[in-house]
């Protein structure tokens, strides 16, 4: 699997479909996911994919767009879109089955065709925005 495959199938099946099938021909076990602000957490595949099966309640037709990728030797980052329907549960924000976009940048590091290291920016400000309407 080409490195392109397998951001496709990252986004497609991992985080689209919490498939742990794909994740595990695409990821170690545990891997490092950093966050915004700094924060590591090493995740085994069963932690994570508890994690995107209660996202994937909150946040359902789940459609991503890859808008880039860039790929080194040992790093692919993906620049990528979600469009999705929210139906509650993050922040405490109640749901109102309402259509939403998120943005961000994934960047994985690779060892022997393994992701080992994941980082994440969003758009998590933007969402909040998007399901508050708070500046306005």
């Amino acid at each position: 699997m080409n490195e392109n495959d397998r951001v496709s199938y990252w986004f497609h099946e991992v985080l689209a479909k919490a498939n742990g099938n794909v994740l595990a021909e695409c990821a170690t076990d545990p891997f490092n996911f950093h966050l915004s602000g700094g924060r590591c957490l090493a995740l085994s595949h069963q932690d994570y994919l508890s994690y995107l099966v209660i996202w994937n309640k909150r946040f359902k037709n789940v459609q991503f767009t890859i808008n880039q990728i860039i790929n080194d030797e040992q790093k692919t980052v993906a620049v990528y879109k979600c469009n999705a329907t929210y139906h509650g549960g993050w922040l405490k924000i109640p749901g109102k089955n309402q259509k939403v976009t998120m943005t961000g940048m994934l960047l994985f590091k690779m060892k022997d065709g393994l992701m080992t290291d994941c980082w994440l920016e969003d758009s998590s400000f933007d969402l909040y925005q998007q399901l508050t309407r708070y500046l306005e």
